[in-house]
């Protein structure tokens, strides 16, 4: 079916990627806006306002009737991090490419194929390694800059769980895979039914405290968005999340057929400055729940937004153990519940835009995989910029022109004794707004 519609609209939709519309600049966390992942930014899914700009350029009615383009756009930056004990993770030149689109069925865009295509090999990751150095993560098990302690748990970890270990997560040279491809149909305006692979529902909340923007899951999910509700929407998921190094929908459509994640979430405007969401899910026997408040403060001079989310894993998973290993009987390993929360805040300065934040994710995160491996290594599925642990991080992005914007990023982890990959991180790059530079309508450069 997804062949079929694609090929039957590939017409219109390779067309209208030439004569996409220019938008004005979404700043770092803007309201509106979609979300991107190309710099690392913790962004959260804005508050409903209607968007108006008298400048604006309206599209041509043959394009903008089948194609809704939200993003096209290339990112090159260098990125330098390194883990707990000091061992250098990564020191390379990566690039990210991005496209979304809406391909709309009616003219109103009740009903629509979307579609996500990005680079990068894995679920948490949409940049590729080009230059310099690779993601040496476990190189045949060797000792790797690891303490004995931290080397003898990880060997344990492979004894109960190799096939956790026995994935590929270096990322060099280019790929291009589409992660989401949906149908959504809305028969009446309060309900929304989406099916395919679909992106993860955060509410206010943002890649920190959930999963990375890059992600994917594999299912369905009902959207009723209705007054006589008491919240601006109610949604239900049920999908299957995993397949963390095999991002290529076609490669792993038959995860339609299963599920081990099950979402419900409800958003709520209180007012023009306060958004709340919440939600609870179920993921591979955890069971957790998350909640999330934005307050838009422009009236304040020194902030435009403040965001504050948390979660909180109620209760305890029990990775099993082996009877008989290279180490002998590995016994089984209970991983108890945990809690975390973000707190940031973002300011917009004419071309400039950033934010400044402090979080808090522990150390068990990586439980939602269901490796007891990836789990003990400190392998997570939120942000890889964040990772586990407590720490302060901060962005900062210059818009040069339509067309071209520079953007910087920073962490460091202030306490926390547990392992993690990303004790301090940094990057700095270029992003491509190709969505702009193919704008037909105005002059851009």
């Amino acid at each position: 079916m997804y062949y079929s519609l694609v090929l039957a609209l590939a017409p219109q939709f390779c067309l209208a990627q030439q004569l996409a519309l220019n938008s004005d600049a979404q700043p770092f966390l803007a309201l509106p806006g979609a979300v991107t992942a190309s710099n690392g930014t913790a962004t959260a899914a804005p508050i409903a306002t209607k968007a108006t700009s008298a400048a604006a350029v309206e599209p041509k009615a043959s394009f903008s009737r089948w194609v809704d383009v939200t993003e096209m756009s290339e990112s090159q930056r260098y990125r330098n991090s390194y883990d707990e004990n000091s061992e250098k993770i990564f020191d390379s030149g990566q690039q990210r490419t991005a496209l979304s689109a809406h391909i709309k069925i009616d003219r109103e865009g009740r009903y629509f194929i979307g579609v996500r295509a990005e680079s990068g090999q894995f679920f948490n990751w949409g940049y590729a390694d080009y230059i310099g150095h690779d993601f040496k993560y476990f190189s045949g098990l060797t000792l790797n800059g690891f303490t004995p302690a931290e080397y003898t748990s990880f060997l344990t970890a492979y004894a109960a769980d190799p096939g956790g270990a026995n994935q590929d997560f270096r990322d060099k040279g280019w790929n291009f895979y589409v992660r989401d491809l949906y149908a959504s149909v809305s028969p009446i305006k309060q309900l929304t039914v989406e099916f395919g692979s679909i992106q993860i529902e955060r509410g206010y909340s943002s890649e920190i405290t959930t999963f990375d923007d890059d992600g994917f899951i594999a299912g369905e999910r009902v959207r009723l968005h209705d007054a006589h509700l008491g919240v601006d929407e109610i949604s239900f998921t049920s999908a299957y999340l995993g397949d963390v190094v095999t991002p290529n929908f076609f490669e792993r459509g038959t995860r339609l057929k299963q599920s081990n994640y099950r979402q419900l979430a409800a958003k709520k405007l209180l007012n023009s400055h306060v958004a709340v969401s919440a939600e609870y899910n179920w993921l591979n026997g955890t069971d957790t729940v998350r909640e999330a408040a934005l307050f838009k403060v422009p009236e304040s001079k020194v902030l435009d937004e403040v965001h504050v989310e948390l979660y909180q894993r109620l209760n305890t998973v029990t990775f099993p153990g082996v009877a008989a290993s290279f180490l002998g009987p590995v016994a089984p390993e209970p991983i108890k519940g945990g809690e975390g929360f973000a707190v940031f805040v973002a300011k917009k300065v004419g071309p400039v835009s950033g934010d400044l934040g402090y979080d808090t994710v522990d150390s068990h995160y990586g439980v939602y995989l269901n490796s007891r491996f990836l789990e003990d290594v400190g392998f997570s599925l939120n942000g890889d910029s964040y990772s586990t642990g407590n720490r302060i991080f901060g962005h900062m992005s210059i818009k040069m022109n339509p067309v071209v914007s520079l953007f910087g990023y920073y962490t460091h982890t202030v306490s926390g004794t547990d392992y993690t990959y990303c004790k301090q991180g940094f990057n700095a790059g270029l992003k491509f707004d190709l969505k702009a530079l193919v704008n037909f309508e105005k002059k851009v450069l």
